[in-house]
Formats: C-alpha cells, structure tokens, sequence
C-alpha cells in the first residue's frame, strides 16, 4: 500500500480546508441547526434516561469506588473535563478525563474492581474508547457507556450504555452538552441512590435547557460581531480553569474544524508560564466562578500588557475584568455543576460565525508562506 492509499484509509474526514469547501460548509450549516437546539436535546436526552440511570444510581450506591475515569477522543474527552467536580462529589473519589487512545493502550494496569470507567462515542463506532471499556470490564471496573447512536457497536457491547438523544450531522455541539448533562444526571441518581441530597443538582439540570437556548439566543449576534472583527485572524487562544477548561477546549476545536484556523486552548495558569500572547493574537478567557477570578484578572492584565485582543465570558455581576478586557460577554449566574455546559455555547457561536465570516472573505485555512 502507498502513502496515498495510506492517508486515504487513515483520514475520517470527508470536507478540506479550502475556501469554500461545499462538505464543510453543508455540516457547518447543520452545525448551526444543532448548536441552536441544544436545549431541546439535553430535556429529551434527561427524560429518556430516568429508569436506566436510577439502575447505575442503585448499583454504584453500595459499591466501593477508589478512582473514576471518563474517556473519550475529541469533544468527547473534553466533556469530562467539564463535570469533573460534579462526578467526584456524587461518587466520593478523584475522576481524571483520559483521552480514549492513551487509556486504551496505557492505563488499564491500574484499573481494578474499584474503578467506575465513563466512555462516551457519539458514534458509537470510536474503537480506542471501546477497547478502553472492554479492557476496563474484563478487570473488574463498572463501566458506562454513552452514544447517540442506536445499535452502534458501543451501544451493543455495553451492558450500562446510555443514549444520548442528540444528533450530530454538524461538528459536535449539542451531541457534547447533552452527554454532560447526562453524566450529571448520573451524578444526581448516585447522590439520590446514597441517600443524599441531590435536590439542588437536579433542580440545576430541570433548568438548563432555557438556559443554554436563552444563552444561544442572546450571544448569537455578538459572536457574529466578534467573527467579523477576527475573520482575518489565523490563530486563536482560548484558556479556563478546572471546569472551565472544557468550554475552552470546546473553542479550540470548533474554530479548528469549522473555521478552519489555527486554535490552542490550555489550563489558565499556564498562560503565565511561557510567552504565550503576542501582539494582535485573540484570546477568548473564560472565568466563570469566584475560584479562578484572581487569576482570570491577572491574564486579562497581561494580554492587554502585550497588546492582545481578550474576549472575556465573565458572570453577569463581574465587573474587574470586563473593564480591562476589549470585549465582555457577560452570563447569567448559573449552577456551579452545570456552568460549564452554559459557558461552552458561545464558544460554539463563535466557531460557527467564524467560518461564516472567513468564507465571504474567500478564506480557508492559512498556509505556510501566506
């Protein structure tokens, strides 16, 4: 086999990077279909879960749980980032998101009876994530699996597979939201089946579905006017802390596959240990919550000190950074646990709007010499 037939088996993808590319442009239409009905995704995704999540509630109740591990590729493996908190607080152990390859063919040694293995595949079909949950249950761990697709090879061979009602014809947006939601329910049915207290988490998940439509509905416009300023931009950072994380990751990935341009995201502090924004480069700074504010505040400091551009995702009664920062979307205070999840969908806008904006300019991804 030659290199070409190599890199014909090898690649998933079906669209370029060219401008203009009609197979990226028809799922970056769909893309907006599905990061606009998020909500409806994540009450359809809770509501058909109920009996089979009260069962994982009853069987992890009594069981005694040294380690969770939540595995995926991609958007996939981001999503456990975002629930981390959530998930260590329900099952009372530490929880580490592991990208599914390196699980797979790395960290099953350690896995033993005591361990709980989440792993989601929105197709159903991601074989690292498979083998990681195969190889998790012939040592002894609880596994769970969750995909949107029905009679998907995940689906089959895992006795505690969830579906997530979720469609994913665009680049993964609400297919990613509703498997955190789901994975709180989990959560919720944990504490519930423990004799906890769950009230509070599952009250934050019944009003989610406004909240991540309302947001969707509201920053549609600014990410628009956001895209337009940045649509020659080639390179776009974006940074969070602990749960936060994720819906940086999120921006990264959507600005990478829609857009399509160069985007890194990283953990907030690390922002400070490298010469990391230049002049001109945009930054998106997610800082949702009090623990992260101080340090949040000095990033957005050091980018306006090196002359960057920072869009700040800040709640709705921050005030210290939004007066540093050249832009600041301000969101509705919201459930620690499910913030993340209403914090990654501007991120998801702003991709979408990005790639709109770069193709009226005749635009595709920037290549080496201009």
């Amino acid at each position: 086999m030659n290199i070409e037939q190599l890199l014909t088996e090898i690649r998933r993808e079906s669209s370029s990077d060219a401008a203009g590319d009609p197979e990226r442009f028809r799922r970056v239409a769909l893309t907006e279909h599905e990061m606009m009905s998020q909500g409806e995704a994540i009450r359809s995704t809770l509501a058909a879960n109920v009996v089979p999540l009260a069962a994982i509630g009853r069987d992890l109740a009594d069981r005694s749980i040294r380690r969770v591990v939540t595995v995926g590729c991609g958007d996939s493996w981001i999503a456990g980032h975002g629930v981390r908190p959530a998930l260590e607080a329900a099952l009372g152990a530490p929880c580490e998101p592991i990208e599914a390859f390196d699980f797979a063919t790395y960290g099953l040694d350690t896995i033993d009876d005591e361990t709980v293995v989440i792993g989601l595949s929105s197709s159903g079909k991601t074989e690292p994530v498979i083998d990681g949950l195969t190889g998790a249950a012939e040592r002894g761990a609880y596994t769970i699996g969750l995909s949107n697709t029905l009679e998907s090879p995940l689906m089959e061979q895992c006795p505690g597979a969830l579906h997530i009602r979720a469609t994913r014809g665009g680049w993964p947006t609400q297919s990613s939201t509703a498997a955190m939601a789901l994975m709180l329910a989990m959560a919720a049915a944990v504490q519930d089946a423990k004799g906890g207290d769950a009230s509070a988490l599952s009250a934050a998940l019944v009003a989610l579905p406004d909240q991540v439509d309302s947001v969707a509905r509201e920053f549609f416009e600014p990410a628009r006017q956001v895209a337009k300023r940045l649509a020659r931009a080639d390179l776009v950072l974006t940074t969070g802390a602990g749960p936060f994380y994720a819906p940086a990751e999120f921006g990264a990935a959507k600005l990478k596959e829609l857009a399509p341009i160069h985007a890194y995201s990283f953990p907030l502090e690390e922002y400070h240990h490298y010469r990391t924004q230049k002049a001109g480069d945009p930054l998106f700074l997610i800082a949702g919550d009090k623990a992260s504010h101080a340090r949040a505040l000095d990033t957005a400091l050091m980018s306006r000190g090196v002359e960057g551009y920072c869009v700040a995702i800040v709640p709705e009664d921050e005030t210290e950074i939004a007066k540093i920062v050249d832009v600041a979307w301000h969101l509705p205070n919201v459930s620690a646990a499910t913030a993340p999840i209403v914090y990654s969908v501007p991120m998801h806008l702003f991709g979408y709007h990005a790639a709109v904006e770069r193709d009226a300019l005749g635009l595709g991804a920037p290549r080496l010499g201009g």
